[in-house]
Protein backbone atom coordinates (compact mmCIF):
# COMPACT_ATOMS: atom_id res chain seq x y z
CA UNK A 1 0.00 0.00 0.00
CA UNK A 2 1.37 3.39 -1.01
CA UNK A 3 0.86 6.90 0.27
CA UNK A 4 -1.06 8.13 -2.74
CA UNK A 5 -4.81 7.51 -2.72
CA UNK A 6 -4.63 5.83 -6.12
CA UNK A 7 -2.21 3.25 -4.66
CA UNK A 8 -4.25 2.64 -1.51
CA UNK A 9 -3.27 5.58 0.68
CA UNK A 10 -5.55 8.07 2.44
CA UNK A 11 -6.73 10.87 0.13
CA UNK A 12 -6.04 14.50 1.04
CA UNK A 13 -9.77 15.15 0.88
CA UNK A 14 -12.06 12.54 2.42
CA UNK A 15 -14.87 13.18 -0.07
CA UNK A 16 -14.26 14.40 -3.64
CA UNK A 17 -14.72 18.13 -4.09
CA UNK A 18 -18.02 18.81 -5.81
CA UNK A 19 -18.56 21.45 -8.44
CA UNK A 20 -19.88 24.69 -6.96
CA UNK A 21 -23.58 25.06 -7.75
CA UNK A 22 -23.78 27.11 -10.92
CA UNK A 23 -25.39 29.32 -11.93
CA UNK A 24 -25.79 31.01 -8.59
CA UNK A 25 -29.27 32.38 -8.11
CA UNK A 26 -31.88 33.26 -5.52
CA UNK A 27 -35.34 34.75 -5.23
CA UNK A 28 -34.25 37.82 -7.20
CA UNK A 29 -34.18 35.84 -10.46
CA UNK A 30 -37.63 34.44 -9.73
CA UNK A 31 -38.97 37.92 -9.10
CA UNK A 32 -37.41 39.20 -12.33
CA UNK A 33 -39.04 36.40 -14.34
CA UNK A 34 -42.39 37.07 -12.69
CA UNK A 35 -42.06 40.76 -13.51
CA UNK A 36 -41.64 40.00 -17.20
CA UNK A 37 -44.43 37.43 -17.18
CA UNK A 38 -46.81 39.94 -15.63
CA UNK A 39 -45.78 42.68 -18.05
CA UNK A 40 -47.12 40.83 -21.09
CA UNK A 41 -44.04 41.99 -23.04
CA UNK A 42 -41.99 38.82 -23.49
CA UNK A 43 -40.30 39.58 -26.82
CA UNK A 44 -37.26 41.87 -26.98
CA UNK A 45 -38.09 45.14 -25.28
CA UNK A 46 -37.09 47.41 -22.38
CA UNK A 47 -35.44 44.66 -20.30
CA UNK A 48 -33.09 43.92 -23.19
CA UNK A 49 -32.37 47.61 -23.78
CA UNK A 50 -31.60 48.22 -20.12
CA UNK A 51 -29.26 45.27 -19.92
CA UNK A 52 -27.48 46.36 -23.10
CA UNK A 53 -26.76 49.76 -21.55
CA UNK A 54 -25.51 48.16 -18.33
CA UNK A 55 -23.25 45.70 -20.10
CA UNK A 56 -21.81 48.24 -22.57
CA UNK A 57 -20.79 50.52 -19.71
CA UNK A 58 -19.31 47.62 -17.76
CA UNK A 59 -17.16 46.48 -20.69
CA UNK A 60 -16.08 50.05 -21.58
CA UNK A 61 -17.90 49.90 -24.92
CA UNK A 62 -20.14 52.46 -26.57
CA UNK A 63 -22.73 49.93 -27.71
CA UNK A 64 -23.96 46.46 -26.75
CA UNK A 65 -26.38 44.39 -28.83
CA UNK A 66 -28.00 41.27 -27.35
CA UNK A 67 -28.74 38.08 -29.28
CA UNK A 68 -30.08 34.65 -28.39
CA UNK A 69 -26.67 32.97 -27.97
CA UNK A 70 -22.96 33.64 -28.00
CA UNK A 71 -22.29 31.69 -31.18
CA UNK A 72 -24.55 33.61 -33.49
CA UNK A 73 -23.09 36.86 -32.16
CA UNK A 74 -19.84 35.99 -33.97
CA UNK A 75 -21.76 35.03 -37.11
CA UNK A 76 -23.63 38.34 -37.00
CA UNK A 77 -20.31 40.16 -36.62
CA UNK A 78 -18.88 38.40 -39.68
CA UNK A 79 -22.01 39.28 -41.64
CA UNK A 80 -21.67 42.90 -40.53
CA UNK A 81 -18.13 42.91 -41.94
CA UNK A 82 -19.37 41.46 -45.23
CA UNK A 83 -17.39 38.23 -44.78
CA UNK A 84 -18.70 35.49 -47.06
CA UNK A 85 -17.92 32.76 -49.56
CA UNK A 86 -14.22 32.19 -50.11
CA UNK A 87 -13.05 34.72 -47.54
CA UNK A 88 -10.65 33.54 -44.86
CA UNK A 89 -11.05 33.96 -41.10
CA UNK A 90 -8.04 33.31 -38.87
CA UNK A 91 -8.71 31.60 -35.53
CA UNK A 92 -6.68 29.86 -32.82
CA UNK A 93 -7.00 26.06 -32.49
CA UNK A 94 -7.54 25.92 -28.72
CA UNK A 95 -11.14 27.05 -28.48
CA UNK A 96 -14.73 25.83 -28.50
CA UNK A 97 -16.16 24.68 -31.83
CA UNK A 98 -18.30 27.84 -32.15
CA UNK A 99 -15.27 29.95 -33.08
CA UNK A 100 -14.84 27.96 -36.28
CA UNK A 101 -18.51 27.26 -36.95
CA UNK A 102 -19.38 30.94 -37.24
CA UNK A 103 -16.96 31.25 -40.16
CA UNK A 104 -18.31 28.09 -41.82
CA UNK A 105 -21.88 29.33 -41.45
CA UNK A 106 -21.17 32.35 -43.67
CA UNK A 107 -19.28 30.24 -46.21
CA UNK A 108 -15.86 31.45 -45.10
CA UNK A 109 -12.75 29.36 -44.61
CA UNK A 110 -11.34 28.91 -41.09
CA UNK A 111 -7.55 29.25 -41.08
CA UNK A 112 -5.75 28.13 -37.94
CA UNK A 113 -2.80 30.03 -36.45
CA UNK A 114 -0.75 28.90 -33.46
CA UNK A 115 -0.99 30.18 -29.89
CA UNK A 116 1.32 31.57 -27.22
CA UNK A 117 2.45 28.99 -24.67
CA UNK A 118 1.73 30.86 -21.44
CA UNK A 119 -1.76 32.10 -22.30
CA UNK A 120 -2.96 29.55 -24.91
CA UNK A 121 -4.20 32.58 -26.87
CA UNK A 122 -3.58 33.51 -30.50
CA UNK A 123 0.05 34.43 -31.22
CA UNK A 124 0.31 37.72 -33.20
CA UNK A 125 3.32 36.45 -35.18
CA UNK A 126 1.49 33.26 -36.14
CA UNK A 127 -1.56 35.35 -37.03
CA UNK A 128 0.46 37.51 -39.40
CA UNK A 129 2.13 34.47 -40.96
CA UNK A 130 -1.33 33.08 -41.80
CA UNK A 131 -2.56 36.23 -43.56
CA UNK A 132 -3.31 35.96 -47.29
CA UNK A 133 -5.01 38.26 -49.76
CA UNK A 134 -8.27 36.49 -48.83
CA UNK A 135 -8.06 37.17 -45.08
CA UNK A 136 -11.00 39.33 -44.00
CA UNK A 137 -11.27 38.75 -40.25
CA UNK A 138 -9.50 37.34 -37.22
CA UNK A 139 -11.12 35.98 -34.07
CA UNK A 140 -8.74 36.10 -31.10
CA UNK A 141 -10.18 34.13 -28.19
CA UNK A 142 -9.65 35.25 -24.59
CA UNK A 143 -9.42 31.67 -23.35
CA UNK A 144 -10.49 31.16 -19.76
CA UNK A 145 -10.85 34.91 -19.31
CA UNK A 146 -7.16 35.64 -19.94
CA UNK A 147 -6.89 38.43 -22.52
CA UNK A 148 -5.03 37.72 -25.74
CA UNK A 149 -2.18 40.03 -26.80
CA UNK A 150 -4.48 42.69 -28.19
CA UNK A 151 -1.64 45.12 -28.90
CA UNK A 152 0.05 42.66 -31.23
CA UNK A 153 -3.20 41.42 -32.77
CA UNK A 154 -4.55 44.91 -33.46
CA UNK A 155 -1.23 45.99 -34.98
CA UNK A 156 -1.28 43.10 -37.46
CA UNK A 157 -4.98 43.53 -38.18
CA UNK A 158 -4.73 47.25 -38.93
CA UNK A 159 -1.61 46.71 -41.06
CA UNK A 160 -3.49 44.26 -43.28
CA UNK A 161 -6.98 45.83 -43.08
CA UNK A 162 -8.43 42.83 -41.22
CA UNK A 163 -11.50 43.08 -39.00
CA UNK A 164 -11.20 41.86 -35.40
CA UNK A 165 -13.88 39.94 -33.51
CA UNK A 166 -12.94 39.33 -29.88
CA UNK A 167 -14.33 35.99 -28.75
CA UNK A 168 -14.80 36.97 -25.12
CA UNK A 169 -17.21 34.17 -24.21
CA UNK A 170 -15.15 33.50 -21.04
CA UNK A 171 -13.90 37.01 -20.42
CA UNK A 172 -16.61 39.19 -18.85
CA UNK A 173 -14.82 41.84 -16.79
CA UNK A 174 -11.25 41.01 -17.89
CA UNK A 175 -9.02 43.92 -18.91
CA UNK A 176 -6.12 44.59 -21.22
CA UNK A 177 -4.16 47.72 -20.30
CA UNK A 178 -7.11 49.12 -18.37
CA UNK A 179 -9.69 48.52 -21.12
CA UNK A 180 -12.21 45.72 -20.82
CA UNK A 181 -12.03 43.10 -23.55
CA UNK A 182 -14.68 43.31 -26.23
CA UNK A 183 -14.09 47.06 -26.53
CA UNK A 184 -10.67 46.78 -28.16
CA UNK A 185 -11.36 45.09 -31.51
CA UNK A 186 -14.08 46.01 -33.98
CA UNK A 187 -16.74 43.83 -32.32
CA UNK A 188 -16.67 41.75 -29.14
CA UNK A 189 -18.74 38.62 -28.55
CA UNK A 190 -19.82 37.31 -25.14
CA UNK A 191 -21.83 34.28 -24.05
CA UNK A 192 -24.38 33.79 -21.26
CA UNK A 193 -24.58 30.00 -21.62
CA UNK A 194 -25.05 27.98 -18.43
CA UNK A 195 -21.34 27.69 -17.51
CA UNK A 196 -20.39 31.31 -18.16
CA UNK A 197 -19.71 34.27 -15.87
CA UNK A 198 -23.31 35.48 -16.15
CA UNK A 199 -26.04 33.04 -17.10
CA UNK A 200 -29.37 33.20 -18.86
CA UNK A 201 -29.43 29.56 -20.00
CA UNK A 202 -28.36 30.66 -23.44
CA UNK A 203 -27.82 34.15 -24.72
CA UNK A 204 -25.10 36.36 -26.09
CA UNK A 205 -24.13 39.96 -26.65
CA UNK A 206 -21.95 41.98 -29.03
CA UNK A 207 -20.00 45.06 -28.00
CA UNK A 208 -18.60 47.76 -30.29
CA UNK A 209 -17.51 51.37 -30.32
CA UNK A 210 -18.57 51.81 -33.95
CA UNK A 211 -21.99 53.40 -34.50
CA UNK A 212 -22.45 51.87 -37.96
CA UNK A 213 -21.59 48.34 -36.85
CA UNK A 214 -23.93 48.72 -33.88
CA UNK A 215 -26.83 49.70 -36.13
CA UNK A 216 -26.08 46.90 -38.59
CA UNK A 217 -25.76 44.23 -35.89
CA UNK A 218 -28.99 45.43 -34.33
CA UNK A 219 -30.80 44.96 -37.64
CA UNK A 220 -29.11 41.67 -38.49
CA UNK A 221 -30.43 40.08 -35.28
CA UNK A 222 -34.06 41.04 -36.07
CA UNK A 223 -34.96 40.36 -39.71
CA UNK A 224 -33.18 43.48 -40.96
CA UNK A 225 -35.68 45.84 -39.33
CA UNK A 226 -34.54 49.42 -38.90
CA UNK A 227 -31.79 49.30 -41.51
CA UNK A 228 -32.03 51.54 -44.60
CA UNK A 229 -31.08 48.73 -46.99
CA UNK A 230 -32.71 45.26 -47.26
CA UNK A 231 -30.78 42.55 -45.42
CA UNK A 232 -30.89 38.79 -45.90
CA UNK A 233 -30.80 37.71 -42.28
CA UNK A 234 -32.85 35.96 -39.62
CA UNK A 235 -34.26 36.29 -36.10
CA UNK A 236 -31.67 36.09 -33.33
CA UNK A 237 -33.29 38.28 -30.71
CA UNK A 238 -32.91 37.85 -26.97
CA UNK A 239 -36.11 37.52 -24.97
CA UNK A 240 -37.17 39.79 -22.11
CA UNK A 241 -36.96 36.80 -19.75
CA UNK A 242 -33.27 36.28 -20.52
CA UNK A 243 -32.44 39.95 -20.11
CA UNK A 244 -34.32 40.23 -16.82
CA UNK A 245 -32.34 37.31 -15.39
CA UNK A 246 -29.09 38.80 -16.67
CA UNK A 247 -29.80 42.10 -14.96
CA UNK A 248 -29.88 40.21 -11.66
CA UNK A 249 -26.84 38.11 -12.54
CA UNK A 250 -24.99 41.33 -13.34
CA UNK A 251 -25.30 42.49 -9.72
CA UNK A 252 -23.16 39.55 -8.56
CA UNK A 253 -20.34 39.48 -11.08
CA UNK A 254 -17.83 41.76 -9.36
CA UNK A 255 -18.20 40.01 -6.01
CA UNK A 256 -17.74 36.65 -7.75
CA UNK A 257 -14.63 37.87 -9.57
CA UNK A 258 -13.21 39.17 -6.30
CA UNK A 259 -13.81 35.80 -4.67
CA UNK A 260 -12.18 33.91 -7.53
CA UNK A 261 -9.12 36.12 -7.61
CA UNK A 262 -8.72 36.01 -3.82
CA UNK A 263 -8.59 32.23 -4.05
CA UNK A 264 -6.34 32.40 -7.11
CA UNK A 265 -3.90 34.53 -5.13
CA UNK A 266 -3.74 31.84 -2.44
CA UNK A 267 -2.76 29.38 -5.15
CA UNK A 268 -0.21 31.79 -6.68
CA UNK A 269 1.34 32.44 -3.25
CA UNK A 270 1.96 28.71 -2.78
CA UNK A 271 2.97 27.93 -6.35
CA UNK A 272 6.64 28.21 -5.42
CA UNK A 273 6.21 25.04 -3.35
CA UNK A 274 5.63 23.06 -6.55
CA UNK A 275 8.46 22.45 -9.00
CA UNK A 276 7.09 21.92 -12.47
CA UNK A 277 3.80 23.80 -12.34
CA UNK A 278 4.12 27.40 -13.53
CA UNK A 279 1.96 30.42 -14.21
CA UNK A 280 2.97 33.55 -16.07
CA UNK A 281 0.65 36.48 -16.76
CA UNK A 282 1.37 39.24 -19.27
CA UNK A 283 1.93 42.47 -17.32
CA UNK A 284 -0.44 44.23 -19.73
CA UNK A 285 -3.35 42.21 -18.31
CA UNK A 286 -4.76 44.60 -15.71
CA UNK A 287 -7.69 42.47 -14.57
CA UNK A 288 -8.46 38.76 -14.67
CA UNK A 289 -11.93 37.39 -14.00
CA UNK A 290 -10.76 33.99 -12.73
CA UNK A 291 -12.87 31.91 -15.10
CA UNK A 292 -10.02 29.48 -15.79
CA UNK A 293 -6.39 30.14 -14.83
CA UNK A 294 -3.89 28.59 -17.28
CA UNK A 295 -0.89 26.69 -15.91
CA UNK A 296 2.00 24.88 -17.59
CA UNK A 297 2.56 21.32 -16.38
CA UNK A 298 6.11 19.99 -16.85
CA UNK A 299 5.98 16.21 -16.79
CA UNK A 300 9.75 15.86 -16.38
CA UNK A 301 9.46 17.49 -12.94
CA UNK A 302 6.99 14.76 -12.01
CA UNK A 303 9.28 11.90 -13.10
CA UNK A 304 7.63 11.76 -16.52
CA UNK A 305 4.05 11.44 -15.21
CA UNK A 306 1.80 12.40 -18.11
CA UNK A 307 -0.54 15.32 -17.57
CA UNK A 308 -3.64 13.17 -18.09
CA UNK A 309 -2.42 10.59 -15.56
CA UNK A 310 -1.65 13.43 -13.13
CA UNK A 311 -5.28 14.58 -13.42
CA UNK A 312 -6.45 11.02 -12.64
CA UNK A 313 -4.16 10.76 -9.59
CA UNK A 314 -5.31 14.18 -8.39
CA UNK A 315 -8.96 13.10 -8.65
CA UNK A 316 -8.19 10.16 -6.37
CA UNK A 317 -6.94 12.70 -3.81
CA UNK A 318 -10.33 14.44 -3.99
CA UNK A 319 -9.54 17.35 -6.30
CA UNK A 320 -10.14 18.13 -9.96
CA UNK A 321 -8.20 20.01 -12.59
CA UNK A 322 -8.46 19.79 -16.37
CA UNK A 323 -6.53 20.51 -19.53
CA UNK A 324 -9.57 22.40 -20.87
CA UNK A 325 -9.30 22.12 -24.68
CA UNK A 326 -7.31 18.90 -25.07
CA UNK A 327 -7.75 18.53 -28.84
CA UNK A 328 -6.89 21.31 -31.30
CA UNK A 329 -10.04 22.22 -33.21
CA UNK A 330 -8.60 21.26 -36.59
CA UNK A 331 -7.99 17.72 -35.32
CA UNK A 332 -11.74 17.08 -35.00
CA UNK A 333 -13.64 15.06 -37.59
CA UNK A 334 -15.47 18.13 -38.88
CA UNK A 335 -12.18 19.47 -40.25
CA UNK A 336 -10.21 16.27 -40.77
CA UNK A 337 -12.96 14.84 -42.98
CA UNK A 338 -14.36 18.20 -44.11
CA UNK A 339 -17.88 17.30 -43.09
CA UNK A 340 -19.13 20.76 -43.90
CA UNK A 341 -22.05 19.68 -46.08
CA UNK A 342 -23.40 21.22 -49.26
CA UNK A 343 -24.01 24.61 -47.63
CA UNK A 344 -20.28 25.24 -47.27
CA UNK A 345 -18.96 26.95 -50.41
CA UNK A 346 -15.48 27.98 -49.34
CA UNK A 347 -13.66 25.42 -51.49
CA UNK A 348 -15.57 26.56 -54.58
CA UNK A 349 -14.56 30.19 -54.19
CA UNK A 350 -11.26 30.16 -52.28
CA UNK A 351 -8.24 28.01 -51.66
CA UNK A 352 -8.89 24.48 -50.48
CA UNK A 353 -7.26 23.67 -47.15
CA UNK A 354 -6.26 20.13 -46.24
CA UNK A 355 -6.78 20.24 -42.48
CA UNK A 356 -5.04 16.87 -42.06
CA UNK A 357 -1.81 18.73 -42.82
CA UNK A 358 -2.38 21.66 -40.47
CA UNK A 359 0.12 21.68 -37.62
CA UNK A 360 0.26 24.20 -34.77
CA UNK A 361 3.07 22.80 -32.59
CA UNK A 362 2.60 25.00 -29.54
CA UNK A 363 -1.15 24.38 -29.43
CA UNK A 364 -0.70 20.63 -29.86
CA UNK A 365 1.86 20.35 -27.05
CA UNK A 366 -0.41 22.37 -24.76
CA UNK A 367 -3.48 20.34 -25.68
CA UNK A 368 -1.92 16.92 -25.34
CA UNK A 369 0.70 17.39 -22.61
CA UNK A 370 1.24 20.73 -20.92
CA UNK A 371 -1.90 22.69 -20.17
CA UNK A 372 -3.66 22.53 -16.80
CA UNK A 373 -6.32 24.92 -15.54
CA UNK A 374 -7.67 26.03 -12.21
CA UNK A 375 -11.38 26.40 -12.87
CA UNK A 376 -13.95 28.69 -11.34
CA UNK A 377 -16.45 25.86 -10.86
CA UNK A 378 -14.16 23.30 -9.24
CA UNK A 379 -11.59 25.45 -7.50
CA UNK A 380 -11.91 29.23 -7.43
CA UNK A 381 -15.52 29.62 -6.27
CA UNK A 382 -14.81 27.40 -3.27
CA UNK A 383 -13.11 28.21 0.02
CA UNK A 384 -9.52 29.03 0.97
CA UNK A 385 -9.41 25.57 2.53
CA UNK A 386 -10.31 24.05 -0.83
CA UNK A 387 -7.49 25.88 -2.59
CA UNK A 388 -4.92 24.99 0.05
CA UNK A 389 -6.08 21.38 -0.12
CA UNK A 390 -5.56 21.40 -3.88
CA UNK A 391 -1.99 22.62 -3.45
CA UNK A 392 -1.35 20.05 -0.72
CA UNK A 393 -2.61 17.29 -3.01
CA UNK A 394 -0.31 18.38 -5.84
CA UNK A 395 2.69 18.47 -3.48
CA UNK A 396 1.77 15.01 -2.17
CA UNK A 397 1.68 13.64 -5.71
CA UNK A 398 5.07 15.13 -6.54
CA UNK A 399 6.66 13.79 -3.36
CA UNK A 400 5.34 10.26 -3.96
CA UNK A 401 5.26 10.13 -7.73
CA UNK A 402 7.62 7.10 -7.78
CA UNK A 403 4.63 4.99 -6.72
CA UNK A 404 3.00 5.39 -10.11
CA UNK A 405 5.78 5.90 -12.66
Amino acid sequence: MGKLAITGGTPVRATPQERIEWPQHDQAECEALARVADSGRWQQGPEVSEFEEMFAAYQHAKHAICANNGTVTMEIALRAFGVGAGDEVIIPPLTFCATGLCALMVGAIPVFADVERNSSNLCPKAFEAAVTDRTRAVIPVHIGGTPADMDGIMEVARKHDIKVIEDAAHAHGSEWKGVRVGAIGDIGSFSFQSEKMMVSGDGGIMTTNDDDYAALCDSLRRFGYGYPEPLMTSNWRMSEFQAAVLKVQFTRIDDQIARRMKNAQIFFDRLGEIDGLTYEMDERVTRLNGYNIPLIYEAEKFKGLHRDKFIEVLQAEGYAMSGLYTTPLYKGRLYQEKLFGPSWVGDKHGREIDYTKVHCPVAEKLAYEERLTISHGRNLMGSAEDVNGLVDAIIKIQQNVEEIV
